[in-house]
């Protein structure tokens, strides 16, 4: 008995033991991760530094995020509503002219209820993969409340269901809807802005193409960090310094690009075969499109990919304000709200839409 007992203790120490030189080994391990990213944390500006930039999202392989995007879509990342603001939340749903079906949260102001309000679409990021119109709901109450206008946030399907042009036909539906029913909603069919963040400023910006060729352009585009170039993050296009380190990195970007259009969407981009709005960026013809502004961290993946697309615009003639972040990665203002440079996003967008639709 005695023995026995000896020997559990003898079983337990070395439990105990095995145990210590894991956490040992794991401390090590994370401790020689942590060093090799001091360097590119050094170009992150100090309001915006943040212990989730050591996520470590670059080392997943290219389809790592799309078996991550399912599990975070098992849970519902919507904020809760606010009443902070005096504006009133519902669900409209309904059928596009072209019949694809729609859903969008609608935030109506108490104000001017009697008078056609400036309107906003805002599309969510989430790579095409994750997101919900809800999560949005704090900074689309304070639209509407400052600019007294309506805001229609769509709900789409996620690549991992559908992909391209689902996610950009349910986001068009909602437009139509806006437009063909502007009066009895109260709205202004003059004074229509699309806005999006991430995925969401390139499902903004197809919409915004498909709009002005189908006939029915808007006043004005708001592109927060935009994905709109497919070939950003691909073999070859390496990026300097930070540029793509945090948050979403180019292995990210290369996976949910490939679930969105094809793993061979890079050859069929090539060949000129890309379907028509799903890589916005790559549009050839921008004279005509409305008023846009664009505003992206100087570490950000799409840092690039926007100003390229802001210089191409302003080339084609088009009003273009292109902001950029010193120090800030993708998707800034989500991690570190608080920060200076991420309230300064949030003013800068208002201000911008303000002015895009004269509100």
């Amino acid at each position: 008995m005695h023995r026995r007992v000896k020997g559990g203790l003898y079983a337990a120490g070395g439990l105990a033991a095995a145990g210590a030189l894991t956490a040992c080994a794991w401390g090590a391990a994370g401790y020689a991760y942590a060093r090799t990213r001091r360097p590119f944390l050094s170009e992150v500006a100090p309001e915006l530094r943040s212990p989730a930039l050591y996520w470590p999202g670059h080392l997943l392989p290219e389809r790592g995020f799309i078996w991550l995007s399912r599990l975070i879509n098992l849970v519902n990342p919507d904020r809760a509503y606010s009443a902070d603001y005096p504006v009133d939340l519902d669900i409209v749903a309904g059928k596009s002219p072209e019949g694809h079906p729609f859903r969008a949260r609608r935030l109506t102001p108490h104000a001017g209820r009697d008078t056609l309000k400036p309107a906003m679409l805002w599309t969510h990021g989430g790579g095409h993969l994750i997101g919900s119109a809800g999560f949005y709901d704090p900074q689309n109450a304070r639209i509407a409340a400052e600019l007294g206008m309506v805001v229609y946030a769509a709900e789409y399907r996620k690549s991992t269901e559908a992909p391209f042009p689902a996610d950009l036909d349910d986001c068009y539906a909602v437009l139509r809807y806006m437009q063909d029913n502007a009066r009895d909603l109260g709205i202004d069919p003059e004074r229509i802005a699309v806005c999006g963040d991430s995925a969401g400023g390139g499902l903004a910006a197809g919409v915004v193409q498909r709009a002005h060729d189908a006939g029915h352009p808007v006043a004005f585009q708001g592109l927060v960090y935009p994905m709109i170039d497919h070939r950003t993050g691909q073999v070859g296009d390496v990026k300097a310094g930070s540029m793509g380190q945090f948050i979403w990195s180019p292995q990210s970007n290369r996976g949910a690009w490939a679930q969105y259009l094809g793993a061979d969407h890079i050859a069929r981009g090539k060949q000129g075969r890309l379907p028509q709005y799903a890589s916005p960026a790559r549009r050839e013809d921008l004279k005509g499109l409305p008023t846009t502004w664009i505003g992206v961290g100087s570490i950000d993946l799409f840092h690039d990919e926007s100003v390229a697309f802001a210089r191409r615009l302003a080339e084609a003639g088009v009003p273009v304000d292109l902001e950029v972040y010193e120090g800030a990665y993708h998707g800034f203002e989500h991690i570190k709200p608080k920060a200076p440079q991420s309230r300064k996003l949030l003013t800068d967008f208002i201000a911008a839409v303000r002015t895009g639709v004269g509100a």
